[in-house]
C-alpha cells in the first residue's frame, strides 16, 4: 500500500509514525526517570529516617543503657528504654506524624530476635543472608509483593558493633532477668560481635510512589508532545521544499534522457544546457545530475581499459593455474599419506595375526598322547594363550582406532558425559602403562595437585582414549629417560593434562600437520609402527570435551602435550570398581536356567556354548531368527543371546515376533540381548527401540556376559576366590590311589582336568565306587580348590601307555 504513494505522502506518513513511536517511546522513557526520581526521593527521606534512627540507637547504647545498666542486673523489671530498637521504634514513630512520613513502615527484622514482633520472614530472612555474605554492601532497595500489595523498600545491614550487646545477647545466663521473664530465653541469644544481626527495612507502599510520577508526568509529557509535533511539522515542510520539489524536475530530465541510446560516440549528449544547469547545483538532485554525466564519459573509458582488464584477467588465470597446482600437490600429499597409512595398517594388522596363528599351530602341532591330549606342560599353553590373547587385543585396538576415524569423519561421534572417579583412572592408567615403560627402562610419572577434585563428570571414554594414545605415544617413541602425567585445576572449573616425555621431539616443520588423519612423523615413520590416527582421534575428541590440545616440542629433548577440559563435580561420590573374581560354577539353591543362543557362525554359537555349559547353565542354540522362535516356544529358554544380523530371518524380526507371541499366549516375555559386531552407538538405540533389553558388542569380555545374566535373571555364582581350604584330615592322593580306575576313565578325567571342565569332573568323580570314599573325597577337594594340575599329573598315563 505504501508504494502506490507519492513520494511526499509517504515521508509525511513515515513521520507521522516516526511521531507517534517517538510520543510512545519519549513516555515510556520519561514514565521511567520520573518513577527513577520518586524512589530516589522516597530514598533519600528513608536515609534521613534511618540517619536519625541510627543515632538515637548510638545515643542508648552509648549514654543511656550505662545509666541503666545497674538497674538491669539488680532489677527483676526489664527497662526497654535500654534497649537500641526501643529508642529506634520511638523514633519512627514520631516520624510518622510528619506528612512526608505518613505510609512509612519500619521493621528492625531479625531472623533470631528477642521480640518475635521483629522476626523476619522469608523475604528479609535473604536479605540478612545477602549482606552476610556481602560485607561491602551497604543498601538494598527494591520492590516486594506481600498480602496483595506491592511495597518499595530500603534496607540497611544492622550489626552488632558493641562489646555489652553480648549480655542481652550473648547467652540466657547472662541477660537481665526481666528481659527473660518478658521475651523468654529461646530466641534472640547466640548473636556475635561485627556479626548482621538484622536488617533495618523501611517500607512505603507503591502506590505512593507511583503517585509521586504519575502527578509530574502529565504536565512533562504535554510539553514534550507539543515540542515534538512542532519538530516533525517542521522536518515535512523542509523535505517538500528542499528534497521533494528537486526530485520531480530530475524525473522529468532523467525520462529525456532515458529516450536517448547511450554509446561512446554520443557522449556529449549529456552535455546538453538543461543536464548542465541542474548539474550546476550543489544539492542532491545536482549531484545525481552530475553522476549521470559521469556515467555516460565511463562508457567510453571502459572502451579504453577493456584491453587492459584483459591482460588482468589472463594474469589473474595465471595464478589460479598455480593454486590449482598447488591443490593438487596437496592432494597427492594426502594420498601418499594415506598410502603410507595403508602400509603402516597391513603391517600393524600383519603382527598380531603373525602371532595369533603362530601360537595357534605351535599348540596344533605339539605332540599328543593316545588320547589326544598335547603333551605341552600347562604353564607352555598358559603363556600361548596369554599371547594370543594380547595378540588379539592388540588387533582390536587398531580396528577400533579406524572405526573411531570414520565415525569423527561422518559426524557420529557424540559428547556423553557420566560422573566417574578420575583418581581411580588415573590409578588404572598408572597399572596399565607401568609394564610397558619398565620393560623399555622408562620412568613412568602420574603426578595430581592436592586441588584436584576425586569424582568428576565429562565423557570419561574419550577421556581415557586420549590419554591412552599420548601416553602411549610417549612411551613408544621415547628410547630412554622418563614419561610424565601431570593433572592439574585451571580456571573456571576445568582442569588441565599435561604429558610430557625426554624423547627425541618434533621437528618444527612437522607440528603443522602433527593432528592431521593418516600423517606420522618422521621418528614414526622410521619405527614403523602406528596408523598415524592416534592423535587426530585425540584432537577431535578433545574438542568434543570442550578443550583444545596443543604441543611445544624441542628437537632432541623431548615433547609436551597439553589440553585444557571444562569439568563439573559429581553429584556424588563413585563406588570403586569390583575387582574382577573367577567364576567356576552356579551357586545352590537356584533353578536351572536355560540359555538360548542365537547366531548364524558356528564359532559364535560354540564360543557361548563352552562358556556356559561348565559353569551349570543349560543352552541351546539356533542359527537364525526362524530357528529361535521355534525353541522358544518349545523350550521357554530364561535368556536369549540374540545376534541382529542373519540369514533367512534376522535378530530384530526374531524379537518383535516372540513379544507379539508372547503377549498372545500369555507367557512372559524372555530377556534378549543383542549380541552383535556393530562399532556404531546408534545400532544400541535400533535396538532398544526394537525390545532388546540390552546390547552387547563383540568381541566381548566374558565377565560381561556373566555380569549381564547375574542383572537380568539374578544368578548367583561361585567363584574360585570363595572355594574352602583342604580339609587337614585328607592326606594328600598319589598316583598309586588311583590304581584299579578304569584307562578310559583315567584319559578322561585327565582330558577333563585339561580342559578346566570342572561339569565334567564332578560327573566322573561320581564314578568312582562307593567302597572308595577316601578317593572321592580328596579328588572333590582338589576339584573345590580348582587344582587342575594335580589332578593332570595323578591321571598322566604311564610311559608305556603312551607308545
Amino acid at each position: 500500500m505504501l508504494g502506490r504513494l507519492k513520494l511526499g505522502s509517504q515521508f509525511t506518513f513515515l513521520l507521522a509514525l516516526v511521531f507517534l513511536a517517538g510520543i510512545l517511546l519519549s513516555g515510556l522513557t520519561l514514565w521511567n526517570t520520573l518513577q527513577h526520581a520518586a524512589e530516589e526521593e522516597i530514598t533519600t527521606r528513608a536515609s534521613i529516617l534511618m540517619e536519625t534512627i541510627d543515632s538515637a540507637r548510638n545515643y542508648t547504647i552509648q549514654r543511656v543503657s550505662p545509666l541503666l545498666q545497674n538497674s538491669l542486673d539488680t532489677k527483676s523489671t526489664f527497662l526497654p528504654e535500654a534497649i537500641p530498637a526501643f529508642a529506634a521504634r520511638e523514633i519512627f514513630e514520631r516520624f510518622r506524624y510528619l506528612p512526608d512520613y505518613h505510609g512509612f513502615f519500619y521493621k528492625e527484622a531479625a531472623p533470631n530476635p528477642s521480640n518475635l514482633r521483629d522476626r523476619a520472614d522469608r523475604f528479609e530472612t535473604e536479605i540478612v543472608e545477602q549482606f552476610r555474605r556481602q560485607p561491602d554492601l551497604s543498601e538494598l532497595s527494591g520492590y516486594r509483593k506481600t498480602a496483595g500489595s506491592t511495597l518499595f523498600y530500603i534496607a540497611r545491614p544492622l550489626a552488632m558493633k558493641e562489646a555489652s550487646c553480648l549480655q542481652c545477647h550473648g547467652k540466657p545466663a547472662d541477660a537481665p532477668k526481666g528481659q527473660i521473664a518478658i521475651y523468654g530465653d529461646r530466641t534472640g541469644f547466640g548473636w556475635k560481635l561485627d556479626e548482621v544481626v538484622a536488617t533495618q527495612m523501611i517500607y512505603v507502599p507503591a502506590d505512593e510512589v507511583f503517585a509521586h510520577s504519575r502527578r509530574n508526568m502529565v504536565p512533562v509529557m504535554s510539553i514534550f508532545m507539543a515540542m515534538f509535533a512542532v519538530a516533525v511539522l517542521s522536518i515535512n515542510r523542509w523535505l517538500k521544499r528542499r528534497v521533494i520539489q528537486p526530485l520531480k524536475q530530475l524525473t522529468a530530465i532523467a525520462h529525456q534522457v532515458s529516450a536517448r541510446p547511450i554509446t561512446a560516440e554520443q557522449v556529449g549528449a549529456f552535455d546538453v544546457p538543461e543536464i548542465a544547469k541542474v548539474a550546476q547545483r550543489g544539492d542532491e538532485p545536482g549531484q545525481l545530475a552530475r553522476t549521470f554525466q559521469d556515467m555516460a564519459h565511463e562508457v567510453s573509458a571502459r572502451e579504453r581499459n577493456l584491453s587492459h582488464a584483459v591482460e588482468q584477467r589472463t594474469a589473474q588465470l595465471a595464478d589460479s593455474m598455480k593454486e590449482a597446482e598447488k591443490a593438487q600437490a596437496k592432494a597427492e600429499a594426502a594420498d601418499r599419506a594415506k598410502s603410507q597409512f595403508l602400509a603402516n595398517m597391513s603391517h600393524e594388522l600383519r603382527t598380531p595375526l603373525n602371532a595369533i596363528l603362530g601360537f595357534t599351530q605351535l599348540m596344533l602341532r605339539s605332540p599328543s598322547d593316545s588320547a589326544g591330549v598335547s603333551n605341552l606342560a600347562p604353564q607352555t599353553q598358559q603363556r600361548y594363550l596369554d599371547t594370543i590373547n594380547r595378540s588379539g587385543e592388540h588387533l582390536l585396538a587398531l580396528i577400533n582406532n579406524v572405526l573411531e576415524m570414520s565415525k569423527i569423519e561422518a559426524g557420529r561421534i557424540t559428547f556423553q558425559a557420566t560422573d566417574f572417579d578420575l583418581y581411580a583412572l588415573l590409578d588404572t592408567l598408572q597399572q596399565m602403562l607401568r609394564l610397558k615403560a619398565e620393560s623399555k627402562g622408562l620412568q613412568l610419572k602420574f603426578e595430581r595437585s592436592s586441588d584436584v577434585p576425586q569424582f568428576v563428570r565429562t565423557d570419561e571414554a574419550k577421556l581415557r582414549q586420549v590419554l591412552i594414545n599420548l601416553l602411549g605415544n610417549a612411551i613408544k617413541f621415547t628410547p630412554a629417560g622418563s614419561v610424565a602425567l601431570r593433572v592439574t585445576r585451571g580456571e573456571e572449573g576445568t582442569l588441565q593434562f599435561t604429558v610430557a616425555d625426554t624423547g627425541p621431539g618434533i621437528a618444527p616443520s612437522e607440528r603443522d600437520r602433527l593432528f592431521e588423519p593418516f600423517v606420522q612423523t618422521a621418528t614414526g615413520q622410521y619405527s614403523q609402527e602406528g596408523t598415524g590416527l592416534g592423535l587426530s582421534i585425540s584432537r577431535k575428541f578433545v574438542q568434543l570435551m570442550g578443550g583444545e590440545i596443543a604441543v611445544e616440542s624441542i628437537p632432541g629433548k623431548g615433547s609436551v602435550f597439553r589440553f585444557e577440559i571444562p569439568v563439573e563435580l559429581a553429584a556424588k561420590a563413585i563406588a570403586s570398581p569390583k575387582q574382577e573374581r573367577s567364576i567356576v560354577g552356579l551357586a545352590d539353591g537356584q533353578i536351572t536356567y536355560r540359555i538360548l543362543v542365537v547366531d548364524d557362525k558356528l564359532e559364535n554359537r560354540q564360543l557361548l556354548v563352552e562358556l556356559l555349559i561348565p559353569i551349570g547353565f543349560e543352552v541351546q542354540t539356533a542359527i537364525n531368527g526362524q530357528e529361535a522362535i521355534a525353541l522358544w516356544q518349545s523350550w521357554q529358554p530364561h535368556l536369549i543371546w540374540m545376534d541382529i544380523r542373519m540369514p533367512v530371518m534376522d535378530g530384530y524380526a526374531a524379537t518383535q515376533q516372540i513379544e507379539a507371541s508372547s503377549q498372545a499366549m500369555g507367557v512372559p516375555f524372555p530377556i534378549i540381548i543383542a549380541l552383535t559386531g556393530s562399532a556404531f552407538e546408534e545400532e544400541r538405540q535400533v535396538a532398544i527401540a526394537a525390545g532388546f533389553d540390552d546390547f552387547v558388542r563383540k568381541p566381548f569380555r566374558t565377565e560381561t556376559i556373566f555380569a549381564k545374566m547375574a542383572e537380568y535373571l539374578g544368578v548367583r555364582y561361585v567363584y574360585a576366590e570363595d572355594q574352602p581350604l583342604s580339609s587337614p584330615s585328607l592326606r594328600p592322593l598319589t598316583a598309586s590311589d588311583l590304581t584299579g580306575m578304569p584307562t578310559a576313565w583315567m584319559e578322561q578325567l585327565h582330558q577333563a582336568a585339561i580342559e578346566l571342565n570342572i561339569k565334567k569332573i564332578r560327573k566322573l568323580i561320581a564314578q568312582i565306587p562307593a567302597d572308595r570314599p577316601d578317593l572321592t573325597n580328596a579328588l572333590n577337594d582338589l576339584a573345590d580348590r580348582l587344582c587342575y594340575e594335580d589332578i593332570i599329573a595323578l591321571t598322566v598315563p604311564p610311559p608305556a601307555d603312551r607308545g
